[in-house]
């Protein structure tokens, strides 16, 4: 259902056109565009100048200069201002005040015997800036819809689209099998858009492969083992065999008595069994052997 916002009295939106006046009368003239405007819905039957028209029509006396009749009244009058027969008539509504003060309501004209009201300054710019503002809200919610994801890396990139290779009109081919000349020059340009993508992709990859390398050094630097100095390393004692033999037994010494390396490795004692209900357990005291001789 439509709803019309307009007022009652505003005609903005609508125009007048009489066909069967114009063929009656013949083209408009400064002369009769008047007569021809009181018969459209924008002519006011209260204004002065239906006042004037009761006045003299039983006198069989037309008005010889009605313009300055009206200057005998104060109120709403309509007066003829600007004529460029047959196709442009400016007509003005005004309120007078006096025979010189007038102040301008509203402004209709007759162009191609079609009646028009002209919109004031309000209505022009106010439908201006709507369609402005249409148009922009129009491409951010286009620019909205397709806005990609936020990367903490790379942030907002656009996808880059491929060009559709399905547009069967672009690609006419003749009789004969051969390409018509306009599909050469599209093919040219489809090419030429094409080493273009091309460059701007292999662009991107490079940004995201200097990206993946910078992030890979930064992980490597951060996540190192701390060095360790050589005064924390313990030397090991090299074990060195006699020739012919294969067993880590010590050879016998200089007197043929073979002497017993001591032992590196900790012995367990078992503590003494004492009486239950005995005090402190006493320690073994354990000998070790002296080393042997060189």
């Amino acid at each position: 259902m439509d709803v019309d916002l307009h007022p009652p009295d505003d005609y903005s939106h609508r125009f007048f056109i009489w066909h069967e006046w114009i063929q009656a009368h013949g083209p408009l003239t400064a002369e009769n565009a008047f007569e021809y405007f009181t018969t459209s819905m924008f002519y006011d039957k209260q204004s002065n100048n239906q006042v004037l028209r009761m006045q003299t029509m039983h006198t069989g006396q037309p008005l010889v200069n009605e313009a300055e009749e009206l200057k005998r009244f104060t109120g709403i009058e309509f007066a003829l201002v600007h004529a460029e027969p047959p196709s442009l008539f400016i007509i003005h509504k005004r309120e007078r005040f006096s025979p010189e003060e007038v102040r301008p309501l509203a402004v209709y004209f007759i162009l191609n015997n079609r009646i028009y009201q002209s919109p004031d300054v309000y209505t022009l710019v106010s439908n201006r800036l709507l369609t402005s503002l249409h148009s922009l809200q129009k491409s951010l919610d286009m620019l909205r819809s397709h806005r990609p994801a936020y990367t903490p890396r790379t942030g907002f990139v656009w996808p880059i689209v491929e060009p559709s290779s399905g547009d069967g009109s672009a690609k006419k081919r003749t009789q004969d099998g051969e390409t018509a000349p306009e599909t050469q020059d599209t093919e040219e340009i489809t090419g030429t858009r094409g080493l273009a993508i091309d460059s701007k992709r292999q662009q991107n990859n490079m940004l995201l492969f200097n990206a993946m390398r910078t992030t890979a050094v930064h992980a490597r630097e951060s996540f190192q083992l701390p060095s360790v100095s050589a005064e924390d390393v313990v030397p090991e004692t090299p074990v060195t065999a006699t020739a012919g033999r294969s067993s880590v037994t010590p050879a016998p010494g200089p007197g043929g008595i073979a002497t017993r390396a001591p032992s590196l490795a900790p012995v367990s004692q078992e503590p003494p069994k004492g009486p239950p209900g005995g005090g402190k357990k006493k320690k073994k005291r354990t000998a070790t052997l002296p080393p042997a001789a060189p």
